[in-house]
């Protein structure tokens, strides 16, 4: 295993030099108009697992005043693998550079329709939507819509949906009572 994670390595080194995107650490980033995309691959038995998630990038600075966090996670959109004919430099090189590429695809698409915050919530309502027609349990975009408010000076809309969240269960990991006492402390 530890020669294949080597061979990862060195075709993230050659995707991202490629591709035009960054390498930190086992990922690949990059900031397409107002968004940022993060690529991270892992290694099974026969292919290249990989998920790529997105964030609006002026969630960042919203996020860090609330969490002390630099970067917010942002949602993944695509959870799925690569096929990897062989376990040879030039099999993992091909299965990345091929993944890579349809995620530089995939992302310069999104960026070009995500231009503003409203069409961020309209892709986030949509990927919903999209789940529950494929019968999967919709993900939660609460975060987003609460760093929406937060971004646009909605304070009050900003603690409304987060202490609803609440409410209903879900804290966010903890972080929707950070944004309301945020919020709170812009009011």
């Amino acid at each position: 295993m530890a020669d294949r994670m080597r061979l990862l390595e060195l075709c993230l080194r050659e995707c991202a030099a490629t591709f035009g995107w960054n390498l930190n650490g086992n990922y690949l980033s990059c900031s397409k108009g107002y968004l940022s995309f993060l690529l991270l691959p892992s290694l099974s038995e026969k292919a290249i697992e990989y998920s790529l998630s997105y964030r609006y990038s002026s969630f960042d600075r919203v996020y860090h005043a609330v969490t002390m966090a630099n970067i917010y996670p942002g949602y993944t959109i695509i959870e799925t693998y690569q096929h990897v004919e062989s376990w040879s430099l030039m099999g993992v090189s091909t299965a990345m550079r091929s993944l890579t590429s349809k995620a530089d695809r995939f992302a310069q698409a999104l960026s070009e329709r995500i231009i503003n915050v409203d069409d961020n919530i309209g892709f986030l309502n949509y990927l919903q939507k999209r789940d529950i027609k494929e019968g999967l349990r919709p993900r939660s975009i609460t975060t987003e819509i609460i760093l929406t408010y937060l971004l646009t000076g909605d304070n009050e809309n900003a603690i409304a949906t987060a202490e609803e969240a609440i409410r209903s269960g879900d804290t966010g990991n903890g972080v929707y009572q950070s944004m309301i006492d945020y919020a709170r402390r812009l009011i």
